[in-house]
């Protein structure tokens, strides 16, 4: 008996001692007055960041918080998502029924419509984008070279290939497509074939599940996934297993007002919070 006793402590010590944590330093925030909706980030590089702002339709840069440039364009006014992707940005734009493509100077040179289309987030890979399709409850993978809808996958429901408001999407290492649900409360992993692949999370306020996740974002093999309900970022393994809350460098859990976008490049993440009218930018940190 006491053998085995000997040797649960050993296993739970050298278990905990191996638990990956992640935590963040604030680096800087940037809070939008009344007239401003931040609906978007892209982290430029390391000290730069672009918010969107939904509002006013307007693209500002950022260096270490100051704002550096900005640029507005009457289209850019009411979207969802503003992303960048080589040397060029894809922007939601659901008032116009598409997935524009802009030029570094933001000036649209190709333009995917649909007849009906609500695109909230959208992740690229293999010349494809993969869009997130809210109020019709799909996914729509878009052949970039000829601006056109390649094929589709989804309907409102609660089984497999069905959605029920799909928010944002992310590529994992394995190349499988990840897509938040809003009210099925779960995120969906799907093929870039558009084939159902596994479910992760629930709904609940335990640890590993949701009550309303929104953004989310790949840190190496690590899923973030925020909850615009909870305020919390939570992150799970590879194998889509909970593996803690983000919190601060002093341990202290994380918790926003409601997040939207959340963005990861390298060791910077940016984070959306729609109620606070915010947009802070992080360095993360791993520890064993």
């Amino acid at each position: 008996m006491r053998l085995l006793l000997a040797v649960v402590i050993i296993f739970s010590a050298i278990t905990q001692g191996h638990a990956l944590e992640i935590s963040a330093s604030l680096l800087y925030k940037v809070t939008s007055g009344k007239q401003a909706t931040p609906a978007d980030v892209v982290i430029e590089s390391a000290d730069t960041a672009g918010i969107y702002d939904a509002f006013n339709g307007s693209y500002t840069i950022y260096r270490n918080g100051s704002a550096v440039s900005s640029v507005k364009k009457e289209f850019l006014k009411g979207g969802n998502c503003f992303v960048k992707n080589g040397n060029y940005y894809l922007y939601c734009n659901n008032k116009g029924n598409s997935l524009d493509m802009l030029s570094p100077k933001f000036e649209v040179y190709s333009s995917a419509k649909l007849a009906v289309f609500d695109p909230t987030d959208v992740a690229v890979s293999g010349g494809y984008a993969y869009v997130a399709d809210n109020d019709n409850h799909r996914i729509v993978k878009i052949d970039l070279a000829e601006a056109k809808e390649a094929a589709s996958a989804g309907k409102y429901g609660k089984e497999r290939l069905q959605f029920w408001y799909p928010y944002a999407v992310a590529f994992n290492q394995a190349g499988h497509l990840l897509v938040s649900e809003v009210l099925n409360t779960r995120i969906q992993k799907i093929t870039k074939e558009l084939k159902f692949y596994e479910f992760i999370g629930g709904w609940g306020i335990n640890q590993g599940q949701f009550y309303r996740p929104t953004g989310i974002a790949l840190k190496g093999d690590k899923l973030l996934v925020a909850d615009g309900y909870t305020g919390l970022i939570q992150y799970f393994d590879k194998d889509g297993k909970f593996a803690g809350v983000l919190t601060d460098t002093n341990g202290k859990k994380l918790k926003f007002g409601s997040v939207t976008h959340i963005r990861v490049t390298g060791s910077t993440l940016a984070v959306v919070d729609a109620f606070e009218k915010t947009v802070f930018i992080f360095q993360l940190k791993e520890k064993n």
